[in-house]
């Protein structure tokens, strides 16, 4: 509303200024000068255009065009006539175009003028002019498709001026009749002409346009026009372009190929198969990329005929394709090519492994693994675990004791995507009796990921087992996986493990704590933050009570900050103190603001404690408003 008012009110100042005075001070107008009046003259142009006042200021500007005493004050009155000019302004205007001084200005209000004298006036000049005045007069004829310059532009197309020339060529291109398009045809081969003769194609009916875009489709045009004509000859006439296309197919252009390709994909559908012999590598990549996007049942043979590929390419671009067209009869042949192949092809067969739908392609898996060669079977449990197939989980438990290292590993990691709380206890046994190290992490983070997955997190045959273990680092795994379910039955069992006679079960117990995926064991590492013995202890402790402040609970913000403010005067070493004071800065209130303040004079974290103060007084500005 308000800025419609301000419209109205402008225009009411324009009517109110007198024409003939704007005329007046414009007459002498130089460049760099205050142009003021130009403007305000240039704006009543604008909005008088069309309206039956229009006739009474052309009659004005013209009267100051003829007594304008500076180039620049002609200029503008040409650029004011180009608004509300008409054939009563194209004698003067056509004077003007003789002067190479006045002829640009003189042109630009013609060409938008236009009509009939507009153009008559342009067409006259051309010949008594020269580059570049003669230039834009051709561009002027063009734009305004006169049909009667065509004779004259034509001797331009070979004119030694580039710019001339291919101003003389756009302008037939604009023009399009059909003399325009004889001068275009006999005219020596540019990538102006060129691109006339595509715009004239653009505006052609079928027949027409298709011998323009078969003329363009050859080898001594560049890339770019024979693709627009290949692109535009396939889409008026597709039969008669079509042995095009299939050349293009074996050129050398990759933009070629790819209109190629995808123009023949439609209407042939598989039979564009039989050119895969014959073309370049990256073709047959996009003809077995464009198959598969077809979705079509009978491109699969085609795909599984390029797994067999020489090509690299081509093989990783069928298996792509059987990811999303393969079927259950395919597993088998997947499986042992993602068991052989490494990089590229290895990563495709093993994401058409997991990306083959349907309960029949899961019994295909399951039905291969028990006789399947060890590097086999590897691919074949990783599929198991990319598709989560639940009911796998017992054949996984059982490959979890084969022989074979990697197996058994890949076994562990795959139930860590299917198992529930039925198979814990034999997840259990199998981490009490696991070979090494790293194979017991693996049980670990499987057996927490199964009693997650479980309701309420039991834990009570992990704490069996580790009541029942004697072994010292079986102990610490099962501790680990306590901390992991953060189920709170097993805290008694974690805080009596901080007794331990031995250290290494203590560390464990209190890394346990410290990795709780809830606040509970808060005030047991706080306990432990302020014990004495063990200097590492309360530091580790001290960590883990930060680290647990941060979990989301219904504390209010004041209620955390205060817990910080405890840690705050627990720690002795800047390294936690710097800890707190980033937590302080995410919990925005005036109670972490007041314990950043009284950091500020901490010489080992004065610097962190400042910008700690600065942040919270601009985050709590926010929240207060």
């Amino acid at each position: 509303m308000k800025r419609s008012l301000l419209f109205c009110a402008a225009c009411a100042l324009l009517s109110a200024a007198e024409p003939r005075d704007l005329v007046r001070q414009v007459d002498g107008y130089e460049f760099g000068s205050d142009p003021a009046a130009v403007r305000e003259l240039e704006t009543l142009a604008f909005h008088t255009a069309g309206d039956p006042g229009a006739p009474a200021l052309e009659k004005l500007l013209l009267e100051g065009l003829q007594s304008a005493r500076t180039m620049a004050a002609k200029d503008a009155l040409c650029r004011d006539l180009a608004y509300v000019g008409s054939d009563a302004a194209v004698p003067q205007l056509a004077q003007m175009l003789g002067e190479p001084d006045t002829a640009e200005m003189a042109r630009y209000a013609l060409e938008r003028i236009a009509g009939a004298r507009a153009r008559a006036a342009l067409r006259g000049a051309l010949a008594r002019t020269s580059p570049p005045v003669q230039t834009g007069m051709v561009v002027s004829l063009g734009r305004l498709r006169d049909e009667a310059s065509v004779g004259t532009i034509k001797p331009l197309l070979a004119s030694k001026d580039a710019r001339m020339a291919g101003a003389a060529a756009d302008a037939l291109g604009h023009i399009g009749n059909a003399a325009s398009l004889d001068a275009l045809l006999a005219a020596p081969p540019s990538p102006a002409v060129s691109g006339a003769l595509l715009q004239i194609a653009e505006r052609s009916d079928a027949q027409a346009a298709a011998g323009i875009y078969r003329r363009l489709n050859s080898a001594g045009q560049s890339e770019a026009v024979q693709v627009a004509a290949l692109k535009g000859w396939t889409r008026v006439d597709a039969k008669q372009a079509a042995p095009s296309l299939h050349a293009a197919l074996k050129s050398g252009s990759v933009r070629l190929q790819g209109i190629a390709v995808r123009e023949l994909a439609r209407p042939e559908g598989v039979a564009l198969a039989k050119e895969i012999p014959s073309v370049p590598e990256l073709a047959r990549v996009q003809i077995i990329a464009a198959l598969t996007d077809s979705g079509k049942p009978d491109v699969r043979p085609v795909l599984v005929e390029g797994v067999a590929s020489e090509s690299e390419a081509v093989r990783v671009a069928s298996l792509d394709g059987l990811a999303k067209l393969g079927t259950a009869a395919n597993i088998a042949m997947l499986a042992s090519r993602a068991a052989s192949a490494t990089g590229d092809e290895q990563a495709a067969a093993r994401a058409a492994l997991g990306g083959i739908r349907g309960v029949a392609a899961d019994a295909a898996i399951l039905q291969s693994l028990p006789t399947a060669e060890p590097k086999t079977k590897v691919e074949l449990i990783r599929a198991v675990g990319a598709r989560g197939i639940a009911s796998a989980s017992d054949v996984l438990l059982s490959a979890a004791s084969d022989s074979n290292r990697a197996v058994r590993v890949e076994s562990v990691r795959a139930l860590r995507e299917t198992a529930a709380s039925r198979q814990v206890p034999a997840l259990l046994a199998l981490l009490v009796k696991a070979a090494s190290d790293n194979e017991r992490k693996e049980f670990e983070r499987t057996v927490a990921a199964a009693i997650s997955r479980s309701p309420g997190s039991p834990v009570t045959g992990v704490i069996k087992a580790y009541r029942d273990a004697s072994d010292a680092s079986v102990r610490m795994s099962l501790l680990d996986v306590m901390s992991a379910a953060g189920n709170s039955e097993a805290l008694p069992v974690v805080r009596q493990a901080l007794q331990d006679p031995n250290a290494d079960i203590q560390r464990s117990a209190l890394n346990a704590l410290s990795g709780w995926p809830t606040p509970a064991p808060m005030d047991d590492l706080l306990a432990l933050a302020r014990s004495a013995g063990d200097p590492a202890r309360p530091i580790l402790a001290l960590r883990g009570y930060i680290k647990l402040v941060q979990i989301p609970s219904n504390r209010t913000a004041a209620e955390t900050a205060g817990l910080l403010k405890t840690a705050m005067a627990i720690a002795t070493r800047p390294e936690e103190k710097r800890a707190i004071l980033a937590v302080a800065q995410k919990v925005v209130c005036p109670e972490s603001l007041d314990l950043a303040r009284s950091a500020v004079n901490d010489p080992q974290v004065a610097a962190e404690a400042q910008l700690a103060v600065t942040t919270l007084q601009r985050l709590l500005i926010y929240v207060k408003n």
